[in-house]
């Protein structure tokens, strides 16, 4: 399993607190820097929440169970560490024209590689290996 951190080597430790692996003292002394939530062996990892809809849905509407997915991922989670990527959602969030700041986004490769991680979790292709 590659390390959750870096992304260079394969993981040889788990953090006791919330299992993410990782690879070197480095990539530990990197995880540390952010707070993660102790997981106790009777304590489920995943809270069940009361099932929720969309009010309005399209034929474009992710569905909460792919959302969830983006959640739980580690690579977008690394990816979002990145202060500019975070800076660059937040303008196109607050745009008066966000479609504009879309197309604009899409020419930083640091926008294309979080946008395609996330497709590659909401749309995957079917014959992509797991």
């Amino acid at each position: 399993m590659p390390c959750a951190i870096c992304y260079c080597k394969d993981s040889k430790y788990k953090c006791p607190n919330c299992r993410i692996s990782y690879c070197s003292l480095q990539c530990w002394n990197e995880h540390k820097k952010t707070p993660c939530k102790v997981i106790k062996e009777e304590e489920p990892s995943v809270i069940e929440e009361k099932p929720r809809d969309y009010d309005y849905k399209t034929e474009d509407t992710v569905s909460l169970e792919k959302l969830k997915l983006l959640e739980r991922s580690t690579i977008l989670q690394q990816i979002l560490k990145n202060q500019h990527l975070r800076e660059l959602l937040t303008s196109i969030d607050n745009s008066s024209n966000p479609g504009q700041a879309m197309k604009l986004a899409m020419q930083e490769p640091l926008f294309v590689e979080f946008a395609d991680e996330c497709l590659k979790i909401v749309e995957p292709l079917e014959d992509a290996p797991p």
